[in-house]
């Protein structure tokens, strides 16, 4: 599949590579959960897995046994985002009971419930030096919380309607948020100030990234694209296409060479940035894939689904 030649006039570029049986690069499948399963994480040296579920629970996985390693309780409702920490003794869990939690990975307490938003919260995320907890929700702020501590830091106020997501820049320097309008926001984390507003295009964007250097930020949603921009200037630089229904999660691999996407369609789709360009579809989950993740090393994909499961995927 290729980027919009419509906007660009070019043709479609294909890869030319052997065919890849779409189950094919299924690795292992991580079965516990007994709900849907909304967010997926690797840990730092990428031997463990965090999860979150409608089941209410965090899980904690080894990565080369499948085998759960600690289950979570304490969320009163289901668990829709989850992230571990730079230094990888943290995790910490977003719920749609409209707390925060930040759990000891060893011992699996919750050292911290952050109490501050209104209603749900729909995506967290580590700074990249460990020292902060960011989050997004239906009341749509953004806050910061103490890691060390769970106490409020600051909030951020500019979007109109609910945020579906938030993600940090490698530099710990800015802040994109998405969610129920047709703009992305990016934020200077330092002054609190909404610096930038790029048009998506989408009423409601699910997910936005930023690119491991900071010069790209990648967004999907309900419009079943994945879009990537330039961070700067907010030009799209390609519009991928080939999911058959929205798209729910994606990720940038650590090179930043690759975007995979996880939707509605039971799919997981790896694309080329450069190119712009499909490059392997991944099938085997039986509903809805809720989230996607790359290991450290970029060799291997995670996804969460509403079929219960966690699947790990080779990267072709």
């Amino acid at each position: 599949m290729g980027f919009l030649s419509k906007i660009f006039g070019k043709k479609e570029v294909e890869l030319k590579r052997p065919q890849v049986r779409e189950d094919a690069a299924l690795i292992k499948t991580l079965v516990g959960h007994e709900d849907r399963v909304l967010g997926v994480r690797f840990s730092p040296d990428g031997k463990k897995l965090v999860s979150g579920s409608f089941d209410e629970k965090v899980k904690l996985w080894n990565v080369e046994t499948g085998n759960a390693i600690h289950t979570m309780s304490g969320h009163t409702t289901w668990v829709k985002c989850v992230d571990y920490s730079p230094k990888g003794d943290k995790v910490a869990s977003g719920s749609i009971d409209s707390t925060v939690r930040i759990w000891d990975v060893v011992t699996a307490k919750c050292l911290h419930v952050c109490k501050g938003h209104d209603t749900e919260v729909r995506m967290i995320a580590f700074s990249p030096d460990g020292k902060v907890v960011a989050s997004c929700s239906r009341d749509t702020t953004i806050k910061f919380w103490d890691a060390e501590t769970g106490s409020e830091l600051k909030t951020l106020f500019g979007h109109k309607s609910y945020i579906e997501c938030i993600a940090y820049s490698a530099d710990g320097k800015k802040l994109v948020s998405c969610g129920e309008e047709p703009v992305v926001k990016i934020w200077d984390i330092e002054t609190g100030k909404n610096i930038a507003n790029y048009p998506t295009g989408d009423t409601l964007s699910h997910f936005a990234a930023f690119s491991p250097d900071g010069s790209k930020i990648a967004l999907c949603g309900r419009d079943a694209k994945v879009k990537v921009l330039d961070a700067t200037s907010g030009k799209i630089i390609h519009i991928l296409e080939g999911h058959e229904d929205g798209v729910r999660s994606l990720c940038f691999n650590p090179a930043g060479t690759l975007i995979a996407s996880a939707a509605n369609d039971e799919s997981v789709r790896l694309w080329d940035v450069a190119k712009g360009v499909l490059v392997h579809t991944y099938r085997g989950h039986t509903h809805e894939v809720q989230s996607v993740a790359f290991s450290p090393d970029g060799k291997v994909i995670a996804s969460g689904s509403d079929d219960f499961k966690i699947k790990l995927w080779g990267v072709v």
